[in-house]
């Protein structure tokens, strides 16, 4: 069994969504953080500078940059991600005229509880090298961008609550919010996107052959049978 926490270092240091998506910001962070740690503690101004070309400066500040980008990435994953499933994405998904229902009743996708339906249909459309995956890719990178900076901006928040700064953490609140929402919009229009794509591809498959060649679903049309009682294994 793979530790997770080195498959989340993984897909830190070698998925160009997640670095763009959550060890940017995290990097930003940890910036903002060496500019200005006189402030928070006098004694932090002992720590070398990473931007006056100091080898452990710099070593410091990617070891910090890993770490915050680990916190960002498990409490988006627990916080936010959670929110979306059940504030959001539940509710669009009773809709009966979106593509997620479309692909549901055609029985597109997996009905594995352990497997995500929707990384499980992208993984198919890598597959198969359908071009709709680059806008996919475009849509999660904005997505995880505002989902890392909900979680920077609401640590912000809190900060400047404590520090008896209400004005300047309402508008924190405020733009953390408005990131929250366009997060749940780019990260729900990327799940359509996939079952739409998945939805056109059964399609254009069952224009060349009776019989769609899915890896999960096999639709099965016997001679002489009504097609009530056509059989889906």
């Amino acid at each position: 069994m793979s530790n997770p926490l080195s498959k989340l270092i993984s897909k830190l240091l070698t998925d160009p969504v997640e670095q763009v998506g959550i060890a940017l910001p995290s990097a930003a962070l940890v910036a903002v953080f060496f500019n200005y740690r006189a402030q928070i503690h006098p004694a932090l101004q002992r720590l070398p500078d990473p931007f006056a070309a100091n080898t452990l400066g710099a070593v410091i500040f990617l070891v910090m940059t890993l770490a915050v980008s680990l916190i960002i990435k498990r409490l988006s994953l627990d916080l936010v991600n959670t929110t979306y499933d059940h504030l959001y994405r539940d509710r669009k998904r009773l809709k009966l005229d979106s593509w997620y229902q479309r692909a549901q009743n055609l029985a597109l996708s997996t009905n594995d509880p352990l497997l995500s339906r929707y990384h499980e249909a992208l993984d198919r459309l890598r597959d198969n090298d359908n071009p709709v995956v680059a806008k996919v890719e475009a849509l999660q990178i904005q997505s995880k961008l505002a989902r890392s900076l909900t979680l920077i901006l609401a640590i912000f928040c809190l900060v400047l609550f404590i520090e008896k700064l209400a004005l300047l953490g309402l508008v924190c609140a405020g733009v953390s919010g408005l990131m929250l929402s366009c997060f749940c919009k780019e990260r729900w229009a990327a799940s359509e996107l996939v079952y739409k794509a998945l939805y056109e591809t059964y399609y254009r498959q069952e224009r060349r052959h009776p019989i769609w060649t899915s890896p999960l679903i096999r639709i099965k049309h016997p001679a002489q049978q009504s097609l009530e009682i056509e059989s889906v294994d």
